[in-house]
């Protein structure tokens, strides 16, 4: 019985360390007409501007990033999210992102990086 329940403990134990790092991304594609680009694709990133450029926006993208400060790090917008969303940004076909909103914040050992942003595509 004692092996039991220290199976049961070692076993949430996993879960909750495995649960510390964690990336959720939604991605709304707008319209059917523009083609994936390859993997890992150069993206541009407009966070405090809008594009000089004429540009039709192909998909909203949501992401929520949650990282252990033991076991993983400070996650950040720059790095971790602007990855995430480049990533999210090439696979429905575009070119730059705008950042429509975000939040950082830490909390104890936990740090997120919540983004709404606007995948689009140039003319």
């Amino acid at each position: 019985m004692k092996s039991i329940l220290i199976m049961v403990e070692l076993t949430l134990l996993c879960v909750i360390i495995l649960s510390a790092c964690a990336t959720t991304t939604r991605v709304d594609k707008i319209g059917t007409d523009v083609n994936p680009r390859e993997d890992e694709c150069k993206v541009e990133f407009y966070k405090d501007s809008k594009p000089s450029k004429t540009y039709k926006i192909i998909g909203k993208i949501e992401s929520h990033i949650n990282r252990n400060f033991f076991l993983g790090g400070k996650v950040t917008l720059e790095d971790d999210a602007y990855k995430e969303l480049s990533i999210k940004a090439c696979a429905i076909g575009g070119e730059a992102v705008i950042i429509d909103d975000y939040m950082e914040n830490s909390a104890i050992e936990m740090s997120h990086v919540h983004v709404w942003a606007t995948a689009i595509k140039y003319y």
